[in-house]
């Protein structure tokens, strides 16, 4: 199931994983954008609003009513980060021609209408985009906004990640702020969809058992018909670690109405996805505060009780480890000191053979689980392909077996403190009901 890559036509590439394994095949197109300041907001505004209509679907009832026609075929958005680019288009999930009668086959009428959604939206007698949709999702973009303070631990780890990355373009808010989404007008999203449709490149991504041949000639009967602009957007870069470390780590702290705290560290590495200690920060983390068996988990939750929940995650496109403890705020002090301990240890190499061992097979078992899901499949493999990276699932959880002891105390020892965030409870145990206790 490794992708193979076709060029269907100019500005637009399609990578086809073959497999009989599932039922729905999935179709992604998408954009890789540069992530700027004036500009990312929009772009999350903008596909929200193209969702909702088309010339020739005016409402999202009958895109919907369309949708169900193609056998309940479903598209949603996807929009988020790869290093400093911003990722955003649009993913169908539709049924395989094996369980459609004979001979039929979903992918152009799809297509058709992913072309319409993204090349003719629904526009008013001005051309610019229907003011009711541009103003009914700038609300739900700002509600998004204010929404994430009643998720304590996104909230917390967003504000931890703004710090970390406060001189990085992926410091920025994908929804932005509410005065700047506010103020966008139907006339300036307008300018903003016609500016991306003349630079536009799009990356096409397909899961399922169709010949790569049917998907080229499918991606030209209905793409090829469109206008693409010459001057193409340029990427910004997928990976790339941060600057210079600071001198002290930063630390901030805020308070919110919920009774857990959550402590945030943020922690610089050496390595990022292209470089040669990736698998070994990857085994290291989940030696860390990954697995069942993490440094995190047993000691600082289970053995000494300093928080409900402990955990770390490395975003390889950036080379950095984040660390998340939700705890009685009177413990804060004593779980910040617990977590560099074991830190610490496996800087010193005070883990087992076991240990490692079992770390090393939870990854596996997660690495291979990603063949369970077309959507993870992509993510796998696009993500690399981004960075002209040919590593396939199983060669690299072969690489994770080869990292030695030795590996991982490097990789430990290659952390540096960069950012320390904490979020303080002000209400009594029990106060609030929605916090995530889990691991």
């Amino acid at each position: 199931m490794i992708p193979t890559v076709h060029s269907p036509m100019d500005g637009v590439t399609l990578r086809v994983c073959r497999t009989e394994k599932f039922k729905s095949n999935m179709l992604s197109v998408s954009a890789v954008l540069p992530i700027q300041k004036d500009s990312v907001y929009k772009t999350s505004l903008l596909f929200s609003v193209l969702r909702r209509g088309s010339c020739r679907y005016p409402t999202l009832a009958d895109l919907n009513a369309r949708l169900d026609y193609l056998y309940g075929t479903e598209i949603a958005i996807h929009n988020f980060y790869r290093g400093d680019s911003q990722i955003v288009g649009f993913s169908a999930e539709l049924l395989g021609p094996e369980y459609l009668p004979q001979g039929a086959s979903l992918l152009r009428d799809v297509l058709e209408v992913l072309c319409q959604i993204l090349f003719h939206p629904l526009l008013d007698g001005n051309g610019n985009l229907t003011e009711k949709y541009v103003e009914s999702e700038k609300k739900l973009q700002c509600d998004a906004i204010r929404a994430l303070k009643n998720n304590p631990r996104a909230y917390a780890t967003a504000r931890c990640r703004e710090l970390i990355y406060q001189d990085e373009p992926c410091g920025l808010s994908p929804n932005g702020r509410e005065e700047e989404v506010m103020a966008v007008t139907p006339a300036e999203l307008t300018q903003h969809w016609q500016a991306l449709l003349q630079g536009l490149s799009l990356d096409c991504f397909y899961v399922g058992n169709q010949e790569p041949a049917e998907l080229t000639r499918a991606l030209q009967d209905t793409l090829g018909r469109e206008t693409f602009g010459d001057a193409r957007q340029p990427r910004g870069p997928l990976c790339r670690a941060l600057a210079s470390p600071k001198e002290t780590p930063l630390r901030a702290e805020e308070e919110l109405p919920v009774s857990q705290g959550h402590l945030m560290m943020g922690f610089r590495t050496n390595a990022t996805l292209t470089d040669p200690g990736f698998s070994a920060c990857v085994v290291m983390n989940e030696l860390l505060g990954v697995s069942p068996i993490s440094k995190l988990f047993v000691n600082v939750r289970e053995k000494l009780s300093l928080c409900y929940s402990c955990g770390s995650s490395y975003n390889f496109y950036k080379g950095t480890v984040l660390i998340h403890c939700g705890l009685d705020p009177v413990n804060r002090d004593r779980a910040e000191a617990e977590i560099l301990s074991q830190l610490a240890a496996l800087q010193r190499g005070d883990f087992t053979a076991e240990e490692l061992a079992a770390a090393k097979s939870s990854l596996e078992n997660s690495y291979r689980q990603l063949t369970d899901s077309p959507g993870a499949m992509e993510s796998f493999y696009y993500g690399r392909a981004l960075l002209g990276s040919t590593a396939t699932i199983d060669s690299t959880r072969a690489d994770f077996a080869k990292v030695t002891r030795e590996d991982v105390i490097a990789a430990a020892c290659g952390l540096r403190a960069d950012t320390v965030y904490f979020l303080k409870g002000t209400l009594e145990e029990g106060g609030d009901e929605d916090e995530d206790d889990g691991v």
